[in-house]
């Protein structure tokens, strides 16, 4: 398998003579992503952040009032973000794939966005997505109610402090583990969602690590970022996904070496 430095180099021979399609791609995504952010934000439903300050208190009350009175606007939330946000987000990321793939022809980036995304496997992605995301909260949420029963329990900084580590350990460890269905829902449509999650699986194993120091490996010009009030990052997340496709091209492709 590549090491981090070959993927990224890899991503950006992709990128080469597109960088300027990529960040106008990307400038639109960010368009119609804040554009949905704004438009559940005025649907209303339920104030996360009250909710998480009222656990944190261990105020039930408090938690019921930052749900109730709001359920069919929370509701309308989800449809939204079950119904647009998460095949838009599939389309976005396969769409670099697909950059990667054809080593930059493939180049109509915004266009791909909604092709793959809303295409002919719209409902299969949503359907995969959707429900594979509910298994992987099933996964962690024991880990986190234990946290938030110490939380209301014991009001101890250390052990609460530990356990939330440890959490956040196994959260990330978990979404290495399954970090890889959004490109599998695309690449591999035939396959149900217990199937795609287990796919995820396999490729990830004894790649978890890879694959979480490259994603470190941006923290750099993430900050970097900061400093050009944002615009840099019209440049920097098409690397990003890039290189993520890349990473998931190399694990597919050592799988198929390993069976033939």
């Amino acid at each position: 398998m590549k090491r981090i430095l070959a993927l990224k180099e890899e991503a950006l021979d992709a990128l080469h003579g597109n960088f300027g399609k990529a960040a106008l791609a990307t400038l639109g995504m960010a368009i119609i992503s804040a554009a949905i952010s704004y438009s559940i934000k005025l649907i209303g439903g339920m104030d996360i952040m009250d909710y998480i300050d009222a656990v944190s208190e261990g105020d039930f009350a408090g938690m019921m009032e930052s749900v109730g009175g709001n359920a069919y606007a929370s509701l309308l939330q989800l449809l939204i973000s079950i119904l647009f946000t998460v095949p838009f987000t599939v389309g976005v990321i396969n769409t670099f794939r697909m950059l990667v793939q054809s080593k930059g022809s493939d180049n109509k980036l915004f266009a791909n966005f909604f092709k793959i995304g809303f295409g002919r496997h719209y409902l299969h992605v949503v359907l995969v997505s959707f429900v594979s995301g509910l298994l992987i909260g099933l996964i962690i949420a024991p880990v986190v109610l234990i946290l938030i029963l110490v939380i209301i329990m014991f009001h101890n900084i250390a052990v609460t402090l530990i356990l939330a580590l440890v959490t956040l350990v196994y959260a990330i460890w978990i979404g290495l583990m399954y970090s890889q269905i959004s490109f599998i829902v695309i690449d591999n449509p035939e396959l149900d969602i217990l199937d795609t999650m287990r796919r995820s699986r396999n490729l990830m194993d004894g790649s978890k690590w890879r694959f979480f120091f490259m994603e470190l490996s941006f923290i750099g010009w993430i900050l970097l970022g900061i400093f050009t009030l944002g615009i840099g990052y019209l440049w920097l997340v098409p690397y990003i996904y890039s290189t993520e496709a890349t990473f998931y091209c190399d694990v597919r492709d050592a799988e198929k070496v390993e069976q033939a």
